[in-house]
């Protein structure tokens, strides 16, 4: 190990805070997300989303800023997307409700679940769910392979939503 690593190393443990030696700049230390921060990431991650276009990075940046995760003075997104790759498994998610504007006055109640309706967090029973009380009539649940959710003749939602998954929300003709 050269002089330049070791001091580096020590500074590190020693302040608390590792500088870059030469520059005298500090060095970032690497992004830990915070629960509602993984649940939104993971959402995106499991949408299949490899490349996006122009568009949708745009709308993802508008969805983090407002869930106050990112603001003007981030622009590490590759970073954070990169991590997106290292994120534990699904089962190990918290369960708990995003903190972004729309559902900052919600609080956690069992039996509820947040889900991704449009790009917008929103929350829905666990379970079965009356899609004409919880959203118009000639409305059905669309997921992110392009799958129509099985809704009965009652208008009961036959399969129940997973926790951070994204759907969308479509008119049917009627």
């Amino acid at each position: 190990m050269d002089d330049h690593n070791r001091d580096h190393i020590n500074n590190t443990h020693n302040s608390g805070s590792a500088y870059d030696r030469d520059t005298a700049v500090p060095i970032r230390s690497r992004w830990t997300p915070k629960p509602e921060q993984i649940l939104i990431l993971e959402s995106i991650f499991n949408s299949g989303m490899v490349n996006p276009p122009k568009e949708e990075t745009v709308r993802i940046r508008k969805l983090l800023e407002r869930s106050n995760f990112i603001g003007d003075d981030s622009d590490d997104l590759f970073a954070i997307s990169r991590q997106m790759g290292y994120m534990e498994s699904k089962s190990q998610v918290p369960t708990y409700m995003c903190s972004t504007p729309e559902v900052s006055q919600l609080q956690y109640q069992p039996g509820t679940i947040t889900v991704f309706i449009n790009g917008l967090p929103t929350e829905v029973p666990s379970g079965l769910i009356d899609m004409r009380a919880l959203f118009e009539e000639h409305a059905v649940l669309v997921n992110t392979s392009g799958e129509l959710l099985p809704i009965n003749e009652y208008g009961i939602l036959m399969q129940s939503l997973q926790m951070g998954e994204s759907y969308f929300l479509v008119s049917r003709p009627t």
